[in-house]
Parts: C-alpha cells; structure tokens; sequence
C-alpha cells in the first residue's frame, strides 16, 4: 500500500524485485492492508469506501475481495463499524479479521467469516477494555495469531496471542511492555516474525519468537531514534523476511522495503527509489 497524489493509501502489486508495479485501487478514501489468498488468483483488503459519511465521529471501513488484476471488487463484511486486517486460511476457505462492529469506544475483536460471504463468527472475547487485532492463520489452519492492545490510544501496551479456531487454547507469546505490533508465521509454523516498540525514543525494531513463545529475538537493533522497521512477513520459502526499513545509508537517509535472513544478517533494501510502502504481502505465483 503506497499513498496516492492526494494522500490516500492505495492497493500495487508488483513483482518481489518491486518491477512491473500496478496500482489496483483508487478513490478519495484509504484502500490498503491487501493480503494474497493462498492459490495467488484474489486478494483480501480494507477499505473506507462504504463510509458514506467519513468527516463524522462514526466511522465505517469494511473487508473487500478482488483479482489479482483490481476486479471484481465484492464487500465481504457489513458496514458495522470498523472491520479490516484480514487473514485467509491456508486452504482459501476461510477470512479472519477484527471489528469492532460500531462499537463507540472502538473495541474490537477477531471474527471469521466464509471466504465466499455468509455470517461472521466471533472468535475472541477481550476482556473489558481490551481490544485485539491483526489475525494470522498459522502454516496448519488450526490456530490464529493476533495482537492484544490495552485500550485503543496509539502505542498501547500490546502483546501477541495466540488462540484455536473455535477460540480455546488462548496463550500469550510476549509480554506487553514489548509493544508487539503486526506479526506473522514462519512458513513452517516453528517462529513469527513480529514488529514492536520497546521504549518511546525508539521507531520500531524487528522481532522473532517461538511460535509456542519463549524468549523474543531482536533482529535489527536499531539505534534508538536513528531508524525503524515495520510490517515483517515471511517469503514464501522462509529463506528470507520482507519489512519496511527506514535508516542512514552511508550518511544517506533510505526509506523503503527491505529483506533480511531469518537470523537478521544480509540486511538490504529491495525499494531502489526512497518509498514509504507499508503492509506488503509475499506470494509466490504459479
């Protein structure tokens, strides 16, 4: 996702060296956080589109599915609120999301749904004040990844979990002083790639833990104030983690996507040109 002239986020695809980029969406609202469904042939989305009144205290942003070339757009969920950060099953059956279906105090929850439409069910249930975001599928479908915030201001105390589908088996895998953020699973299902914020000067640094917890593994230390990184997913082969980087290249400023290994060594940037581009995807495409 890449904001468009008029500052609004919009929805690319292009190939993992980040040639032949095309733009999918367009609008006068925020279209992003697009995630491949498993066979390559749909992506999954947020947008605010069904906002009918986006200068009001209500606010309105829905899941949408479309091809792989920008059509067939179809609205997913039901306009209660917000709904967004979808996440779809391995085998393509099934979409996770969070909402907080018009909740006044913007609490949300993890709900799935059928990939091809139908009615929502509910997954966690916070406790009061509590909100939790971001699912993931793991690698075998049997559980969901997520992110639990204490309240909703921006950079609250978070902590990842991870719960069953049919919502037992809750277990927290890092502490919340470690302010876990988007995360995602190893391609084999063993550890999960996470960014967090662990003091306030510091912007952002990337993380690994076991999937079943344990202690979690800086593996950018970034000088505090001095860099950042973001958005860490897997490559499909686990040979490699995608982030957004923002750091100092030879005196230079860089900002853009970048891959490591695993272990946080070979660290390079893929964005040839300074880009802020957030919440990118990896799919391999047969």
């Amino acid at each position: 996702m890449v904001k468009d002239g008029a500052g609004h986020w919009q929805v690319w695809v292009a190939t993992a060296g980040l040639s032949g980029a095309k733009r999918l969406t367009s609008g006068a609202y925020d279209s992003g956080w697009p995630v491949w469904s498993p066979d390559g042939k749909t992506l999954a989305f947020d947008s605010a589109r069904t906002d009918r009144t986006p200068n009001d205290r209500r606010h309105v942003n829905d899941v949408f599915l479309m091809k792989a070339d920008g059509s067939g757009v179809k609205r997913l969920s039901d306009s209660k609120g917000t709904s967004g950060d979808a996440a779809w099953s391995p085998n393509g059956s099934l979409i996770a999301f969070d909402a907080d279906r018009g909740n006044s105090k913007q609490i949300s929850a993890i709900y799935l749904v059928n990939a091809n439409g139908g009615k929502l069910r509910r997954i966690t249930r916070p406790p009061k004040g509590i909100s939790d975001y971001k699912p993931r599928f793991s690698p075998d479908g049997s559980r969901l990844l997520f992110t639990r915030t204490r309240g909703t201001a921006e950079r609250a105390p978070a902590a990842l979990f991870t719960v069953r589908r049919d919502g037992t088996g809750l277990q927290r895998l890092t502490p919340f002083s470690l302010h876990a953020d988007d995360a995602d699973w190893a391609p084999d299902g063993k550890h999960i790639v996470f960014e967090a914020y662990p003091n306030r000067s510091a912007f952002g640094d990337i993380y690994v833990v076991g999937a079943r917890g344990g202690r979690p593994l800086n593996l950018t230390r970034n000088p505090a104030g001095q860099a950042g990184c973001a958005d860490a997913v897997w490559s499909p082969d686990g040979r490699k983690i995608l982030f957004l980087d923002i750091r100092r290249v030879n005196g230079v400023g860089r900002t853009g996507l970048a891959t490591m290994n695993p272990d946080g060594s070979d660290r390079r940037f893929v964005s040839e040109q300074n880009l802020e581009i957030h919440q990118a995807d990896w799919e391999s495409l047969h």
